[in-house]
């Protein structure tokens, strides 16, 4: 039996499935990464202004909880009770070493007796690194 020869085959060729296959991947990372940051402001809120304050860059594990201007609570997009909250937070509590850090975005308009709530809720479940969001008051 004779072998073939092959002449002039001699081209390299790259196969560029993979490549694509990974662009793709990361293309999709990427989108459901951007949607899961953007859960955080889903709703809405006319924040209330500061003359002062600190920008919260810290990688601490973060609870984050809206409070509508007519005292609904709100994480991410579910509406929750206080004592749903006080629930979540013992439960994140038990999973990280320290306690979890509390962001508070609440309307300008939402009467105090809620937020109250909260900071006891806070209180009870031992967090007591309770962050408010606010914008930037704007210099004249």
């Amino acid at each position: 039996m004779r072998i073939p020869t092959y002449r002039g085959t001699s081209r390299v060729s790259i196969n560029m499935t993979p490549m694509i296959d990974v662009t793709f991947l990361l293309i999709i990372f990427f989108l459901v990464s951007s949607h899961l940051a953007k859960q955080e402001n889903f709703v809405k809120l006319d924040l209330p202004n500061a003359r002062s304050g600190m920008n919260d860059l810290s990688e601490k594990p973060t609870f984050t909880l809206q409070i509508l201007a007519d005292g609904t609570y709100r994480n991410g997009t579910q509406d929750v009770a206080l004592d749903q909250i006080r629930r979540a937070l013992q439960q994140r509590n038990s999973t990280e070493e320290l306690p979890v850090r509390v962001r508070l975005r609440m309307d300008r308009r939402t009467p105090y007796q809620y937020v109250a709530a909260v900071l006891q809720t806070c209180s009870i479940t031992r967090n007591s690194d309770v962050v408010f969001s606010v914008y930037d008051e704007e210099s004249p």
